[in-house]
């Protein structure tokens, strides 16, 4: 062979192993590249998709220990706190004997963060990525949440019960994940169990699990659609129409040993309704005419009024005290429709806080929002320590996650 002819050869086989690797590492970036519809691929491999409920995916990873990493202020001592810059899906509270702990995820990333309250610590206890976390409820006493997620189409929710374990040593931490069966379009928790509420072609059923999808129990089935659960306590499940100004609303109890349902309230145009932690009272908007608020007795069957008016989603029942309520107000005037206009993000208000006392029939300001943050802050999913000394919630406006010290 000819020096020639063996250079040719050389060349060749060069440039086709050349092209070869290019090849590959473009198709190396298409694999890792966002899929249609703008989801990544790293959150479809992280989860086990179809319907084998009983694969879990586990995630071992190490604790980072940095904190302002959602960008809250270094001075923890004031009265209103902002705990996450980012978006926030939902969050957690949990009193232990130094104070009260937080836990939220991130809507973007899905990475959860912990911060004391009591100190300027905020940890992310989980680097897994799990972008277009949808909404999240945590419950088991912050070590286990259902997260939802938007699928491919960006419409469809799928659910997931997350399970964190080993978060307290100083190496490691492991979550894992289990799809929840079902078209679930509504969830709520209680401790260590889950109620879900599926849609079917003519009626919705509810089921009771516990996060990682076992134990799974059939307590509902009703050709009522259109529901929003509250679960309240270990024997009751809160059941409430969907709230129309124009649609007369009803509030059932279901009965989670033995799935019996009652009527508590009924034919309340527009209801939206918060049932106290041991399911003696309700607090409900009523929009009959101008929009009221009123605490609903059930033993003794009697409602009264109480002021100034706002919706039941910017409420929580006090934890010490039964008889005391903390709410958002909207400074602006509540019409007939502005509930509807605010569920469906027409509209947005300045809140403040109130503390409604119904043992003394009384109502006082405890601050204003605004005043110390000079942000428009619009309260979403609030959240009361066990202590009652701290009253934290999610501002509709960003999704920012903040705290409030009710006792500054």
């Amino acid at each position: 062979m000819s020096k020639k002819l063996f250079i040719i050869i050389l060349s060749i086989v060069l440039g086709l192993f050349l092209t070869s690797l290019v090849g590959y590492y473009f198709i190396l970036q298409s694999s890792n590249a966002t899929e249609p519809g703008g989801i990544s691929s790293t959150f479809r491999n992280f989860f086990p998709f179809g319907n084998n409920t009983s694969t879990t995916t586990e995630i071992v990873e190490p604790i980072t220990t940095e904190p302002n990493q959602s960008g809250q202020p270094q001075n923890y001592t004031q009265k209103l706190r902002k705990l996450s810059s980012e978006p926030v899906a939902g969050a957690g509270l949990l009193d232990v004997k130094a104070g009260t702990l937080v836990r939220h995820i991130e809507k973007a990333t899905g990475h959860i963060y912990e911060t004391e309250l009591f100190s300027p610590n905020q940890n992310r206890i989980s680097n897994t990525t799990i972008p277009l976390t949808y909404d999240a409820i945590w419950g088991n006493k912050n070590n286990a949440l259902v997260a939802r997620y938007l699928t491919e189409d960006n419409k469809t929710i799928e659910t997931y019960g997350l399970l964190i374990k080993n978060v307290s040593t100083s190496t490691e931490n492991t979550m894992s994940a289990v799809k929840l069966l079902g078209n679930i379009d509504e969830v709520s928790v209680f401790e260590n169990s889950v109620f879900t509420l599926e849609q079917k072609d003519t009626s919705s059923v509810g089921y009771i699990s516990g996060f990682d999808g076992t134990k799974r129990t059939q307590v509902w089935n009703s050709p009522i659609k259109e529901l929003l659960s509250q679960y309240v306590s270990a024997k009751t499940i809160a059941l409430t129409t969907k709230p129309h100004q124009d649609n007369n609303g009803f509030l059932f109890f279901v009965d989670t040993g033995n799935g019996q349902m009652k009527k508590i309230l009924g034919g309340v145009l527009g209801l939206s309704t918060l049932v106290d932690n041991q399911a003696t009272r309700v607090l409900y908007l009523d929009q009959t005419n101008t929009p009221g608020l009123f605490v609903f007795d059930i033993k003794n069957k009697l409602s009264k009024d109480i002021t100034p008016t706002t919706f039941p989603e910017k409420c929580v029942w006090g934890k010490k005290n039964a008889g005391t309520i903390y709410c958002a107000v909207p400074e602006e005037f509540i019409d007939r429709d502005s509930l509807t206009s605010w569920y469906l993000g027409f509209v947005s208000f300045t809140d403040n806080i109130w503390k409604y006392d119904l043992k003394n029939n009384t109502s006082s300001l405890v601050g204003s929002l605004y005043t110390e943050s000079e942000k428009q802050i619009d309260v979403i999913k609030p959240l009361l320590s066990e202590n009652e000394q701290y009253f934290v919630f999610i501002n509709k406006v960003d999704g920012s996650l903040w705290s409030y010290d009710l006792t500054k």
